[in-house]
């Protein structure tokens, strides 16, 4: 039975399987990682009799805030390759200047996992290699950033500038929430909504863990609705 609409099982178990890898391999090399920069001792010991602590408990949560960045370039990855396998939709993949394409739609997008992803000057730049594209080689195509977890709660789908004094707002550059952009995608009004939910079951079926309870998925919807509704 498709535990999703849009995307099949087999596609599914592959991209959260990549996911649950590269965090794996990140905890794997953390020691080594951890020590290749110094460790400030002042801030170590400040901050572990803060918490009231031990050193070995500081170092671990050191350990898991390291293997944080990993994690969530790795849920970008997910959500890009999860949007270009719904039929219509290509994932060039790295180094393709852009992370989505659809050209029957003329839709080309760049994914952004979560809103404050961008600097100004990352944002800047995103916005300038939007414009070649739909000035360019893409003209008459719409060109979106999509920020998957959007600062505010609520939809938006409306045109784009980080700089408007030097950047004009123009319709075909555009910038979309998660739950917007995968309704675009997908033609599902509660797509994004969907895949969160079947994800804590799998990935407690992929780790082969006991079943995530109805109290503890109750817990984590919550965290949906704070992001979203």
């Amino acid at each position: 039975m498709p535990l999703l609409s849009f995307i099949s099982n087999n596609q599914l178990v592959m991209y959260t399987q990549q996911v649950l890898d590269k965090v794996r391999i990140a905890y794997d090399g953390a020691d080594a990682k951890l020590y290749s920069n110094v460790v400030d001792p002042f801030s170590a010991t400040f901050d572990a009799m803060r918490q009231d602590i031990t050193l070995e408990d500081w170092l671990n949560q050191e350990r898991s805030r390291q293997v944080q960045k990993t994690l969530q370039n790795a849920v970008g990855d997910f959500h890009q390759n999860i949007l270009g396998s719904v039929p219509g939709w290509e994932n060039p993949g790295r180094g393709g200047g852009y992370d989505l394409i659809n050209h029957e739609r003329k839709i080309l997008v760049e994914v952004k996992n979560k809103f404050n992803t961008m600097n100004s000057s990352s944002a800047e730049s995103t916005y300038r290699k939007l414009a070649r594209y739909v000035d360019g080689d893409y003209r008459g195509y719409n060109a979106y950033v999509v920020f998957i977890v959007p600062k505010n709660v609520g939809d938006y789908d409306k045109p784009w500038s980080p700089n408007q004094v030097t950047m004009p707002l123009r319709d075909d550059i555009r910038k979309a929430d998660g739950e917007s952009f995968y309704r675009t995608v997908t033609g599902y009004d509660d797509a994004l909504e969907d895949l969160y939910d079947v994800m804590s079951h799998l990935i407690a079926k992929l780790l082969q863990r006991e079943k995530v309870s109805d109290e503890d998925h109750a817990k984590l919807k919550q965290l949906f609705i704070r992001a979203y509704k």
